[in-house]
Formats: structure tokens, C-alpha cells, sequence
């Protein structure tokens, strides 16, 4: 199953749904993972740090919401990030 984290959108949150250390518990149970790109450099996480935990840098949200299994957010997503999701999501 493919796991997708995208960029949060909402405000002033700082915060990303996933950190390297949670990639690499994915991925030793089977989950393919992947990040948009700058997901985490507000929480002080760079792509780098996602890449050498083992996730796949994805270039925009769309590549996350239309492609992935689960979707990890901290906030609720926002209807455009609704409008993105694929069928079942």
C-alpha cells in the first residue's frame, strides 16, 4: 500500500504528518511511502532527511492525493485537497 504526505495548506501549522523516524516504521511494515516535496521544512525536516529514511519525494500535492492508498495529514484536508483525492480515498 502506498502512503502519501503532502505539504500542509491550513495557516500557520508548522507541523508535517509524518518525520523520518515514522517513515522507516512504514516502510518495515510493508508501506511504500512518499512525501511532497518541502512537506517537512516547516517542522525543520528537508527532503534529504525523507529520502534517507526511505520515502520518495513527490513534486506536488496532486501526486499524492491521486495517487496514494492513505493519506497522512495533520489537519483536515480542505475541499480543493477533497477535489484531488481518487475514487475510495
Amino acid at each position: 500500500m502506498k502512503v502519501g504526505v503532502p505539504s500542509e495548506v491550513s495557516p500557520g501549522e508548522l507541523r508535517v504528518a509524518a518525520t523520518p523516524k515514522t517513515v522507516k516504521r512504514l516502510l518495515k511494515q510493508g508501506f511504500e511511502v512518499f512525501i511532497q516535496h518541502d512537506a517537512g521544512v516547516k517542522a525543520n525536516y528537508s527532503d534529504k532527511e525523507f529520502e534517507e529514511a526511505g520515502a520518495k519525494i513527490v513534486p506536488a500535492a496532486s501526486d499524492i492525493y491521486g495517487n496514494m492508498d492513505i493519506v497522512l495529514k495533520v489537519k483536515e484536508p480542505t475541499t480543493e485537497e477533497v477535489g484531488m483525492m481518487k475514487e475510495g480515498l
